[in-house]
């Protein structure tokens, strides 16, 4: 980030909080850097094994160490993956912490918010640059950083050791739903910020209210979307199909539901679908192709509560400084 692109308050703003800024940019040239090595890691993992003339699917007694060896860095590197992936799961948190603590509650508990106001800065502006200088960052670096997880994990480890797009981790890697979830954090942390006024109690309230917002989200993804139903015996999710509720259909139509049969009789599961008038079995699924639905219209959701929560913090902001 340029110091040459920001003029009045967002100047100021940067220089205030440019060490926490720089900090930032590292950690997310670090993740990046852990998602190419985890690739390279893995690369070199198949290129021993091709080097040595060793199968990776058949053991064989002559290539068994050198096998064994494929497969642990080949899991190795599905966890530097799925560690990057638990990361961008608490982005959107920790970069409402932030905004809601150091940048805006910390401000107003000190009262150092009155010296940018006497400088010809209305408040509203005021709060404007404090906000704008994070969500700049977050629009320059979030993208590059999903960009570079969705090349690690469609091209890497992932091919032998299966973590699948609806993963709740990994479907917030990549996509665009990873820079909603950032806004909507940065829009929570904004509100919390200006409601609370205390540094600390900021940005674990913040960290909470996001938290639990995220999580809601994660439980109601599978119904932002119409499911698909198979019918008929044998049904399995095929093509990378984000598997859902399962069970046999009545013959007036009606559903029995596998896990309602295996909490009541786990050791006769089939036979309790049919006693129960089961003639024909169901499977809900989302294929690979609701993929970008639910992308879409998770971040939209993101995007309005993040516009209701920054008009929020206008609106506090407005009736406690008019």
């Amino acid at each position: 980030m340029s110091t040459l692109a920001l003029k009045g308050p967002q100047w100021v703003t940067f220089r205030q909080h440019r060490r926490a800024l720089w900090w930032s940019l590292a950690l997310a040239a670090c993740a990046m850097a852990v998602l190419v090595a985890s690739r390279w890691w893995s690369d070199g993992a198949v290129d021993a094994l091709r080097a040595a003339g060793c199968p990776a699917d058949e053991p064989t007694s002559s290539c068994f160490q050198l096998q064994n060896d494929y497969i642990d860095d080949r899991w190795f590197a599905r966890h530097l993956v799925e560690y990057t992936a638990l990361a961008m799961l608490v982005l959107p948190a920790l970069l409402g912490a932030f905004v809601a603590g150091p940048m805006l509650a910390r401000e107003m508990e000190s009262g150092t918010y009155k010296l940018a106001w006497t400088q010809s800065v209305s408040p509203a502006r005021w709060l404007a640059a404090k906000v704008a200088v994070p969500v700049a960052l977050t629009l320059t670096v979030v993208p590059l950083l999903s960009l570079v997880f969705h090349w690690s994990w469609s091209t890497g480890p992932a091919d032998d050791f299966p973590t699948y797009w609806y993963e709740p981790t990994v479907f917030v890697s990549f996509g665009i739903v990873p820079v909603a979830h950032a806004l909507l954090g940065l829009a929570l942390g904004t509100a919390v910020g200006i409601l609370v006024r205390r540094t600390v109690v900021a940005m674990g309230l913040a960290a909470v209210v996001i938290g639990a917002a995220l999580a809601v989200l994660s439980r109601l993804r599978e119904d932002l979307w119409p499911v698909q139903t198979l019918t008929g015996a044998g049904l399995s999710a095929e093509n990378h199909a984000w598997p859902l509720d399962r069970g046999m259909l009545t013959a007036s139509g009606e559903r029995v539901l596998r896990q309602d049969c295996f909490t009541a009789q786990p050791d006769t599961v089939e036979r309790c679908m049919t006693d129960r008038g089961g003639v024909t079995g169901f499977l809900d699924v989302h294929p690979a192709s609701h993929y970008w639905p639910l992308q879409l219209v998770e971040t939209g959701i993101c995007l309005a509560l993040a516009a209701l929560a920054v008009l929020a913090a206008f609106r506090v902001l407005r009736a406690r400084h008019p």
